[in-house]
C-alpha cells in the first residue's frame, strides 16, 4: 500500500493534548486584523478618497537638473582666460502658479507679476504673455526666464521674496567671463544659450533644454570636454511649489579644463602692435607658430569684438547691433578671422614654385638669369607681345638671389618657362606646368582649409585648368574664358592670378620648409587636464610629408636668409632681435571696390634660422610687404626671442 493511500501512519497525538484554545485565540486575531485593515480601506477609498486624489495631483516629483560647472581655459603659462560666474535669473513655472480655476486665483498670479516687475524690472504684462504662451502650448511644466543678469541685491530680493511667491524662484546658471578682450575673442569663442534650431541636435545628445552650449572657437570645438555631467535633484512637491520631501541628489561633475599653448602676453602684445600699424587697412593679421609642434602661440584678427557681448546678448544690445549691422561686400566683417580667410598670397607663393622646379628639375640652385629690365616680353600664339612686369632690374641672379629679391621674371622662368628661349616650365606646355604647380601648392597646404582646432576656417583657392573649366562653364562666359593660357601658369607662379590663401595657411607652409618637409596641422590646444589638474591627454602632433628632397627645402631656406642679410634682400626691416631669422616678403596686387588697383602686405619667415623655434606671418589688407609686414614681424619675432621662448 502506498504511502498515498494510507499506508503509512504516524504515531497520533492523544486528543487531550492538543491546543484547542489557543487556535480559537488565533483565528479571532487574524479576524480582528483583516476588519481593521478593511475598515481602513473603505475610509481611504470612500470616506477620504476625493481629499487623496485631489493631494495625488498636486504633488509632483520634480527632478531638477544641476548644471556642472565649465572647464575653465589658461594660456600656456596657466593664465585664465574665462571665468566661471554665477548668471542669476528669475524663473517662473507655470505649473506651480495659483490655479486660475480657483476663487482668486487669477489675482494672485498677477500680484506675482507685479512684484516680480519690481524687483527685476521685467514688466507684469510680459511675464504674464510669457506664461500664456507656454500654457497654450503645454509646456507648462518648464521653466521660464522672465529676467536674465540679475544684480546680486535683485537676486537676493527675489530669494527671499519666492517664499510668498508660488511658482518663482531664482536661477543661478553657470555664466562666463572672458577676461582677454578682443584680442581673444576669435579663439575662444562663446558660450549661450540653446536655440530653436539647436534643440534636435543637443536633444540627441542628452542635453537639456537650459544647458548652455559653446559657439564658435575652442568653447564650440571643445565642448565635449568643457561640459562635464549634469547632477540631478528629486523632490516632492505640493501644488504651491513647497518641498514636501527630498527624494536624492547625484551631484554634477565639472567639465576638463584646458592648456592652451596661446601665450596670453604675446597675443595682447601683437593685437596692440597690429592696431598701431595699420594706418589705412582694414584688416589685419598675424599667426605665430611653432615649427616643430605645430601650436600657435597667438592667432591675432583685426578688427575684432569682444566675446562678452555674445555670452550675455541682453546687456549689449547697442553694441551687437553695430556688430551685425548690414555692411558693404567689401567692408570688413569684425565677426571674420581674418587669419582664416585666404587673400592672394603674392611672392610668399614663390617658395613652393621654386620647390615644385626645384623638384621636377627644370631649375637647379645655380641656374641663372640676367633680370636687366624690369619687363620680360612674351610673344603670344597670336603673335602679339605681352609685357611681364617685375618689381626692379636685379641683375644676374640664382635661385637663392631670385628669392632674396623675390624677382618676378626668374619665377615666371621656374613656373611657366620662356618658350622664345627654350626654357621649359614644370611641364610640357602650359597646362601640365599649372597641374604640377597645383600639386606643390597643395602639398604645401595651400586649398583646403588647415583643420585647426577652432573652426571657422574658409578653403583657399589653387587654380588649375580643371578648376578654370569648371568656374566659367555657365554659357554666360564665352568659350575663351575657359581656355587655360600660359599667363595663367606665370601669374599663379607668383602668387596672383585666383591663388588665395589664409594668413595660416601661409604660416604652415613656411613651417613646413623651415623644418625641413613635415607640413603640420596647427592647433591651439596645449593639454586636457581635470579640475585637480591631473593630465587628461596632450594635444596630438599631426603632420604629413611634403614631396620635395630636404637638400631643396634647404636651398629655399638660404634664399630666405639671404632676405634679411643680403644688401638687396626684401626682408631686412624684420631683422629687430638677436635671433638669425629668415623670410620672403609678399606684396599681392588686386582691385578694391573703386576700381584701383592695391596691394596686400605680407611677410611670413622663422627663427633661429639653424634651429627654427617660431614661424611668423603677418598680413595687412594694404601696403607692401617690406616696409608695411616685414617690420612689424621682426618686431613679434623679437618679442618672442625676449618674453616665451624656452
Amino acid at each position: 500500500m502506498s504511502m498515498l493511500d494510507g499506508g503509512f501512519n504516524g504515531p497520533r497525538t492523544p486528543s487531550r493534548n492538543r491546543p484547542h484554545g489557543n487556535l480559537n485565540i488565533l483565528r479571532i486575531a487574524v479576524f480582528a486584523l483583516f476588519a481593521i485593515l478593511a475598515a481602513q480601506l473603505v475610509h481611504m477609498q470612500i470616506v477620504k478618497g476625493e481629499e487623496y486624489a485631489r493631494r495625488s495631483e498636486q504633488n509632483h516629483i520634480t527632478r531638477k537638473d544641476i548644471l556642472p560647472v565649465r572647464g575653465v581655459i589658461y594660456d600656456r603659462d596657466g593664465n585664465p582666460l574665462v571665468e566661471n560666474v554665477g548668471v542669476y535669473t528669475a524663473v517662473v513655472t507655470p505649473v506651480f502658479l495659483p490655479s486660475l480655476d480657483d476663487e482668486g486665483g487669477e489675482a494672485a498670479r498677477y500680484r506675482i507679476y507685479q512684484k516680480i516687475e519690481e524687483i527685476t524690472g521685467t514688466p507684469a504684462l510680459e511675464t504674464a504673455e510669457l506664461v500664456k504662451t507656454a500654457e497654450e502650448d503645454r509646456l507648462e511644466y518648464l521653466e521660464i526666464a522672465v529676467a536674465k543678469y540679475l544684480t546680486k541685491e535683485q537676486a537676493l530680493r527675489l530669494d527671499e521674496a519666492s517664499t510668498e511667491m508660488p511658482g518663482v524662484q531664482l536661477a543661478i546658471k553657470p555664466g562666463r567671463n572672458y577676461v582677454g578682450g578682443t584680442a581673444f575673442s576669435h579663439i575662444l569663442g562663446y558660450v549661450s544659450d540653446q536655440r530653436l534650431e539647436d534643440r534636435a541636435k543637443y536633444e540627441e545628445l542628452g542635453y537639456e533644454l537650459n544647458e548652455p552650449i559653446g559657439r564658435e572657437g575652442v568653447e564650440a570645438y571643445y565642448e565635449s570636454e568643457l561640459r562635464g555631467t549634469k547632477g540631478y535633484t528629486e523632490a516632492e512637491q505640493n501644488a504651491e511649489g513647497t518641498l514636501l520631501e527630498s527624494l536624492g541628489t547625484k551631484q554634477p561633475v565639472p567639465g576638463n579644463d584646458l592648456v592652451l599653448a596661446i601665450d596670453m602676453d604675446l597675443q595682447t602684445y601683437v593685437e596692440e602692435l597690429l592696431g598701431d600699424t595699420m594706418v589705412d587697412s582694414q584688416a589685419a593679421a598675424a599667426v605665430v607658430m611653432s615649427p616643430k609642434t605645430g601650436e600657435v602661440y597667438a592667432l591675432v584678427t583685426l578688427p575684432g569684438y569682444d566675446n562678452n557681448w555674445l555670452n550675455q546678448p541682453d546687456l549689449y544690445e547697442a553694441e551687437l547691433a553695430e556688430l551685425f549691422k548690414e555692411r558693404e561686400s567689401w567692408e570688413v566683417k569684425p565677426l571674420l578671422n581674418q587669419a582664416l580667410v585666404p587673400q592672394a598670397p603674392g611672392s610668399t607663393f614663390k617658395l613652393i614654385t621654386a620647390a615644385a622646379a626645384l623638384q621636377e628639375g627644370n631649375i637647379t640652385p645655380s641656374t641663372f638669369r640676367e633680370v636687366s629690365s624690369m619687363i620680360l616680353e612674351i610673344k603670344g600664339e597670336n603673335g602679339q607681345i605681352y609685357d611681364f612686369k617685375d618689381w626692379r632690374a636685379h641683375g644676374g641672379l640664382q635661385l637663392r638671389e631670385a628669392i632674396a629679391v623675390s624677382s618676378n621674371i626668374y619665377m615666371y622662368m621656374a613656373s611657366c618657362g620662356i618658350p622664345q628661349e627654350g626654357i621649359r616650365g614644370l611641364g610640357k606646355d602650359s597646362e601640365t606646368s599649372a597641374t604640377v604647380l597645383a600639386y606643390y601648392a597643395r602639398a604645401f597646404g595651400l586649398g583646403p582649409a588647415t583643420g585647426i582646432d577652432i573652426g571657422g576656417e574658409f578653403d583657399g583657392l589653387v587654380p588649375d585648368p580643371r578648376w578654370k573649366r569648371e568656374a566659367y562653364s555657365d554659357p554666360m562666359w564665352p568659350s575663351s574664358e575657359r581656355e587655360w593660357y600660359y599667363a595663367d601658369t606665370c601669374f599663379m607662379g607668383i602668387g596672383q592670378y585666383s591663388v588665395t590663401a589664409s594668413p595660416l595657411q601661409i604660416a604652415t607652409m613656411t613651417a613646413a620648409v623651415a623644418n625641413g618637409g613635415q607640413l603640420l596641422t596647427p592647433h591651439v590646444l596645449k593639454e586636457v587636464r581635470r579640475p585637480d589638474g591631473t593630465l587628461v591627454k596632450d594635444a596630438p602632433v599631426k603632420s604629413e610629408t611634403v614631396p620635395v628632397d630636404p637638400q631643396w627645402l634647404q636651398v629655399i631656406r638660404e634664399g630666405m636668409r639671404m632676405c634679411a642679410t643680403w644688401d638687396w634682400g626684401a626682408c631686412g626691416n624684420a631683422n629687430k632681435g638677436s635671433w638669425p631669422m629668415a623670410g620672403k616678403t609678399g606684396t599681392a596686387e588686386y582691385t578694391n571696390h573703386n576700381g584701383h588697383l592695391t596691394e596686400h602686405a605680407w611677410f611670413t619667415g622663422f627663427a633661429p634660422y639653424d634651429d627654427p623655434e617660431v614661424v611668423v606671418t603677418v598680413y595687412f589688407e594694404t601696403g607692401w610687404g617690406g616696409t608695411k609686414a616685414a617690420p612689424v614681424a621682426g618686431e613679434i619675432l623679437k618679442y618672442f626671442e625676449e618674453n616665451v621662448a624656452p
